[in-house]
């Protein structure tokens, strides 16, 4: 259920067939190689969509800003601040809250992201509210192609009926050679294929270097230092993929497995009650503390 599209005093309705859980995707606009779109990761997130469509919950609109800092150098790349994007973030998590919602889920579909999102929600803490936010990744639920060959191997065969034996004998090839997974990848391209084929170049897929130059491996990885240049120093085309990229209709597999397995994660927290419980205990001891009774939390 998008929020955009419920009628004007249907949105209770929503929120009890939601069980109170609203989802908010956020990606961003960046390079993707030259094959698929600026805007893969916020596309990405029909995947929600339809995995909502199969458990019920709520989806704020999509939100296509996303940690880009530094990495401006492809033309159609979208960067704004950290502050802005946590100000906004969290105007929109109470804003959400005030409508009814107790359980907020962020879905990163950007890599990128995926700090930011985790400490925006750690953040929340610092003032107790009576809503809780949590975050999921998109490309979590992604299948590999061993998630997909242990289904068919595994008698399951029909579960991906549009494949056809190339199909399967291309997904144990990409196996066997072990290809880098990341950024516009096999699995990325595929489910760009599997959702909007029609913005995808298939003929600009090899036009450049997709592998791992490693240049900053001996202070990152030798040192152990964390720095802010080494996705854009190692990918400098930003992209990270060695290997085919498949056809679309291993894309329109990828994604059912990938629609099959959001809808089957936003089922368990929607019926999960013990992180609510905890979540009243927690904002219970932050009253005691506001209070001066430290004797009780003791």
């Amino acid at each position: 259920m998008r929020w955009e599209r419920i009628r004007s005093g249907k949105l209770q309705e929503a929120i009890e067939a939601s069980r109170g859980v609203c989802v908010l995707c956020m990606g961003c606009v960046e390079h993707h190689g030259k094959h698929l779109p600026l805007g893969q990761d916020v596309l990405a997130s029909k995947i929600v969509e339809l995995a909502s469509e199969k458990e019920p919950v709520v989806m704020f609109p999509d939100m296509y800003f996303g940690e880009k800092t530094g990495a401006g150098e492809f033309q159609g790349t979208i960067i704004f601040s950290n502050k802005l994007i946590f100000d906004i973030l969290t105007e929109t998590c109470n804003e959400i809250g005030r409508n009814g919602f107790k359980k907020i889920v962020i879905v990163g579909c950007h890599g990128g992201n995926v700090s930011m999102i985790n400490n925006f929600i750690r953040s929340t803490l610092y003032t107790p509210k009576d809503y809780m936010v949590m975050g999921l990744r998109c490309s979590s639920t992604w299948p590999r192609p061993k998630d997909m060959l242990a289904i068919i191997d595994g008698g399951n065969r029909d579960y991906f009926p549009e494949l056809t034996d190339e199909d399967i004998a291309l997904l144990r090839d990409v196996d066997a050679k072990n290809e880098v997974y990341g950024h516009g990848c096999f699995i990325e391209t595929s489910v760009a294929l599997g959702l909007h084929p029609e913005l995808v170049d298939m003929e600009m897929f090899e036009k450049i270097d997709g592998n791992n130059n490693h240049r900053l491996d001996d202070i990152q990885i030798n040192g152990g230092v964390y720095t802010p240049y080494g996705w854009m120093a190692n990918y400098p085309n930003s992209l990270s993929s060695d290997y085919n990229a498949g056809n679309e209709r291993i894309g329109r597999s990828v994604v059912k497995y990938a629609v099959d397995k959001m809808a089957e994660r936003l089922k368990i927290i929607k019926e999960d009650t013990s992180l609510e419980e905890y979540h009243e205990e927690w904002r219970a001891k932050q009253q005691l503390i506001k209070e001066g009774r430290w004797d009780l939390l003791q």
